[in-house]
């Protein structure tokens, strides 16, 4: 697990295709329930160099929470009903349909865009920041 005071984290990454540069701009954490947070520093770099804010999330002001998972991030994962599903479960090291530790896995990567997710160092209940 990666996280601080029992609340697991993972990075959203943005990668500029033109420069190959890679900003964190947001974090979704768990813990009961989910929030997603833009983090405004890295995202203003990001913004100036391309990015857009995701439109499930527009305001990046705001701190978005739910008892589900954002269908926006959910999607970009396989659905469970299939019938791979255990193959894809396996590939991943996971017994059973988890959409956090699958999106940490798998990093929830899609072909039509330059969105990643990431599983964080922390150290000493430290973010170790990531250059």
């Amino acid at each position: 697990m990666s996280g601080i005071n029992n609340r697991e984290y993972l990075y959203l990454i943005w990668k500029d295709y033109k420069t190959k540069n890679r900003y964190i701009i947001g974090e979704l954490s768990k813990n009961g329930k989910y929030e997603f947070k833009y983090r405004t520093k890295e995202l203003d770099n990001a913004i100036k160099n391309g990015f857009k804010p995701l439109i499930a999330f527009a305001n990046i002001n705001e701190v978005y929470e739910s008892y589900d998972m954002f269908p926006a991030f959910s999607s970009r994962l396989p659905d469970k009903r299939r019938k791979d599903v255990k193959e894809i479960l396996a590939k991943y090291g996971l017994e059973k349909y988890d959409v956090f530790e699958l999106l940490k896995k798998s990093g929830g990567k899609l072909p039509i865009d330059s969105l990643e997710f990431v599983d964080p160092i922390f150290t000493d209940e430290k973010i170790l920041k990531v250059n």
